[in-house]
This record gives structure tokens, sequence and C-alpha cells, in this order.
């Protein structure tokens, strides 16, 4: 089987998939309106957001996904999740629609051109987004067995080689001119400053949640919120990083 049949099958799956949501939702849509004529729309409204949030994660692809993997990392102060298979697909995806413009008409080439620049253009600013926060907090990431897990083996040796290179810059510059006691680059004063910068996880964010969450303690001297979905708040990082990571909710 060439690659034409193989996109040619997976868009006929695809389809008739999507077919059949469609009907389901239709169907969903006329129990709605039976269900109000009987005073029950409140509870047809929580199905039908159900439904809905159902059919969004279904149909989400690779593009979507990493699109909001972009805004996600681009707003929380820390080094998010590598979006590793995501990325492997989308540039699969893009060598196979460059080979196909060599045999589209000039106005169809155009198009898919468009849209293999824009993938480009995402990827790109993903990646710099990630290199410009390992840079800021190299040496910190380096060291935290939870950040080494969350990098791709090119980012992780781009992050020891940026350790080891600024430390033979500040070595070379003036620490060398120094008293050997005052030449380290990870010591803790007094007071518990550390010199090993850390990113701030207590930064205000905004974020938007994806899936209801139900009541939520957002500080313990307050009473739980609810959290339902496409509510919008904004609080300090650490208290929504573990529904981030769960992908209840979503930076904006």
């Amino acid at each position: 089987m060439n690659t034409d049949d193989l996109y040619s099958d997976n868009l006929g799956s695809q389809l008739n998939q999507f077919g059949s949501i469609a009907s389901d939702s239709l169907d969903a849509a006329m129990d709605t309106d039976t269900l109000e004529m009987d005073g029950q729309g409140a509870d047809v409204q929580d199905t039908v957001d159900d439904q809905e949030e159902d059919d969004e994660e279904f149909l989400e692809d690779d593009l979507s996904i990493l699109m909001r993997a972009w805004v996600n990392e681009r707003n929380a102060p820390d080094l998010l999740e590598y979006e590793g298979t995501t990325i492997e697909n989308l540039m699969e995806l893009v060598d196979f629609q460059t080979q196909k413009i060599k045999s589209q008409p000039p106005m169809i080439a155009n198009i898919i051109k468009v849209d293999v620049d824009r993938v480009k253009y995402l990827v790109r600013s993903y990646l710099r987004t990630r290199l410009a926060k390992i840079e800021q907090h190299a040496m910190h990431y380096t060291r935290d067995d939870m950040y080494k897990e969350r990098m791709s083996q090119n980012e992780l040796e781009y992050a020891k080689g940026f350790v080891s290179l600024e430390e033979k810059h500040m070595r070379r510059s003036f620490l060398d001119q120094l008293p050997p006691h005052l030449r380290g680059l990870d010591e803790t004063a007094g007071n518990g400053m550390n010199m090993v910068t850390k990113p701030n996880l207590d930064a205000a964010v905004f974020c938007r949640v994806r899936t209801n969450v139900g009541e939520f303690q957002f500080d313990t001297s307050e009473d739980p919120i609810l959290m339902k979905r496409n509510n919008i708040f904004i609080t300090r990082y650490n208290i929504i990083r573990n529904l981030l990571e769960d992908g209840k909710v979503e930076l904006i």
C-alpha cells in the first residue's frame, strides 16, 4: 500500500467517525428540545456540555495539541513536558505535504505551502520558547530529575553544554581571580538565598478550564470555588500546576 492509499484510508476512517459523532450530537440536540419542554433544561445543558467536551477531545489533532502546548509554554514560568510525539507526527506530515506540492497545480500548491509554513513557524516558536527557558535556568534544570525527564535528549544535551560554557566563561573572566572559597557557582548564603536561579512558581497566570473540575481549593483561607468548563481564573501558577499537567486547564 502506498502513502496516498494510506492517507485515503485514514481520511475515510476519520470521516466515518466524524459522521457518527455528528449523528450523536444531532440526537443529543433533539433530546435537549424534548427535555426542555418537560422543564429539565438545566440537566440537558450539562449533558450537552459533556457531549461537546467528549467530541472536542476525540477530534483534537496534532496541530491543536501543539498549539495549546505552545501557548502553555509561553505563559508558564517553568519548563513543561516536551511534546515529542506531536512534533514527530507534524514533521512527518510536513515532509509528506512538501513532496505533494510538486505534483499539484500552482493554486493548490500555494495553499498547501501556506499550511506547511504555518506548521513550521509553530514548531520553531515552540522550540525556541523552550530553549529560552532552558538558558534562563539551565543549571537548575540540569540538576532536577523532574525537569530532566521533561526535556528531549537534544534539549538536555544543549542545557548541559550551555552550563559548561557559562561556567568556563565566568571562571576565565573573573572567578579565577577570586579566593578559592569564593569561586563556587552553586553556593547558598546564610539567609537561604541560593546562587542557582529557579523559575518563580508563584507567578500570576490566567487559566481557562478545559473540563469540569468541580469544587477546587485555591487558597486555604477561602472557600472552595466551582471550576466549570470555559471558566477563566487568575491565580498563582503553583496552585493550578497539577491541573495544567493533567490537561484540565490551559493557560491563556
